[in-house]
């Protein structure tokens, strides 16, 4: 039975407005008159902390390299850290699917650009830390992030499976590009943010599910 990898944001969790808030605490702290809002200011947030501030350095006129960027990104984590969890929610039929994929003896994994620290904290705090024990990779727990294929390999590894032996589930190019280089099927999430925000339509993927229980549907009558 083939295991499956999950992205954190935008497949299991709707985190949208509170990475939004974290980009907009760093831009008042800073004195920036810059603000994200609306659907353009979540079509940017939902990119991650780095997309958000290479937005808020453009709008602000001030020019900035790599290494600027680093430092920003600790103050754009710092900040996320006060919001953790504000707005954060499961999405609908999260808990009851995974309970019920588990059962089956179906593998569970996460593979995310959250720098694993947050990810970590953030599903113990909405309760999903137990399906995913023997399996989390964030951005800095191999050293490179998504789309490189290695820490969709380790969070596969991890479960004891090959690569053919795995789904990854995602919601973005970004996981559709992980997957494909790392030769893992990948299944599209059509309620996630890449899809509600126009950023990924899921072309490659050898699924798409509507909603999240719809992985369910998957392994029906399969050894």
């Amino acid at each position: 039975m083939k295991a499956l990898v999950f992205d954190l944001d935008g497949t299991l969790v709707d985190t949208k407005y509170d990475m939004l808030e974290a980009g907009n605490l760093v831009f008042e702290s800073q004195g920036w008159a810059t603000r994200l809002e609306g659907f353009s200011g979540l079509q940017t947030a939902i990119q991650g902390g780095r997309a958000i501030l290479r937005y808020g350095l453009k709008e602000e006129g001030i020019y900035f390299n790599e290494k600027l960027l680093k430092n920003y990104y600790q103050l754009y984590l710092n900040s996320y850290g006060t919001v953790l969890d504000k707005r954060s929610v499961n999405y609908d039929g999260v808990v009851a699917t995974l309970e019920k994929l588990q059962g089956m003896g179906v593998k569970l994994g996460i593979c995310t650009n959250k720098p694993e620290k947050y990810a970590r904290e953030l599903i113990k705090r909405l309760g999903l830390i137990g399906f995913f024990r023997d399996s989390l990779i964030g951005s800095d727990t191999v050293g490179i992030a998504k789309p490189d294929p290695k820490p969709l390999l380790e969070a596969i590894n991890r479960l004891n499976k090959n690569p053919a032996d795995a789904f990854f589930v995602g919601d973005t190019n970004t996981d559709a590009d992980a997957a494909k280089n790392a030769n893992v099927d990948f299944i599209f999430c059509e309620y996630g943010h890449g899809s509600l925000y126009k950023l990924a339509k899921g072309d490659s993927a050898v699924f798409k599910i509507k909603t999240f229980a719809d992985l369910l549907s998957i392994y029906k009558d399969k050894p």
